[in-house]
Formats: C-alpha cells, structure tokens, sequence
C-alpha cells in the first residue's frame, strides 16, 4: 500500500481486558505464563512478526487504550494500560470530531458484519495454530485514534 500523507487514523475493533489478553495470548505462546503484561505485548510484535507475509496480515496490529491520565507514550504495564484493542478496520482521521459518539459517527463506534467476519476469522486463525481466543471473553466494540498505519514521516 502506498505512503501515507496523514498521520493518524481512527481504528474501529474489539476490546480486551488486559487478563483477557494474556489468557488469549498464553495460548499461542506458553513461555508467557506468569510474565509481565509487557511481555505480553513485546511477545506478541515478535510473534506477528516471525509469520508469513499472508499469515501476518490475518493478526492485526494490537493497539493499546491508556487508563485515564496516562501519558500517550508510558510504558504498557499493567498499571497504565486499561484494555487491549484488535482493531478491524480504519478511516483518515480529519478532527476530533470523529471521535464524538453521536449518529453521525455510528458506524466508527458500532460493529459491522464485516466486523464479526474478521474477529471470527482471526479465531479460527488462532485455533489452527492450535490457540484459543475465546469471542466471549472480548470486552465490546470501541473506536480510537492511532498513527496511521501506512503513515511515512516526511512525505
């Protein structure tokens, strides 16, 4: 995909606790067990990383939602990180005013077919590699302002 001119987005996806998570992710990797939430995190860049090009594009990009009054750039720790977000799609952002849920923005905040599509895909995605992301145990459907993901500095 081409660079992009726009340096944030705002990301539509699913909600986890951070206990959530780990139970999720633990699943794949069980060297985690006990670890840090930070851990957590680092393990799961490392393991998205390792896969194949086609694999690595059905595991999205985690994103993390701060508990109020957290700087944007601490450390994700247990402490300063309220839930983890699997976003699932991502529109240019253009003002604050997106991020206001109201009937104009509806469709940012609500969740899709496509939504449900992608979640029950990456699922069973999970499953094949003999893992286990319970949808039960994800915590609702939100919206949030991240870097764009094809954002290049400077262009």
């Amino acid at each position: 995909m081409a660079p992009s001119h726009s340096e944030d987005a705002v990301f539509s996806g699913y909600l986890m606790s951070v206990d959530d998570f780990k139970n999720f992710f633990v699943t794949i990797k069980p060297s985690l067990a006990e670890r840090s939430f930070e851990d957590y995190i680092f393990g799961y860049d490392a393991w998205k990383f390792r896969l194949s090009k086609a694999d690595r594009a059905r595991a999205p990009r985690l994103r993390l939602v701060p508990l109020p009054d957290i700087p944007a750039f601490s450390l994700p720790t247990e402490d300063t990180i309220d839930k983890v977000f699997l976003p699932t799609r991502y529109v240019r952002y253009t003002s604050k005013k997106q991020l206001r849920r109201n009937e104009k923005n509806r469709h940012l905040w609500e969740e899709n077919e496509k939504d449900r599509a992608k979640l029950e895909e990456f699922c069973h995605f999970i499953a094949s590699l003999g893992g286990n992301l319970d949808v039960t145990r994800v915590a609702g459907f939100g919206c949030l302002k991240d870097v764009h993901p094809y954002f290049t500095p400077g262009l």
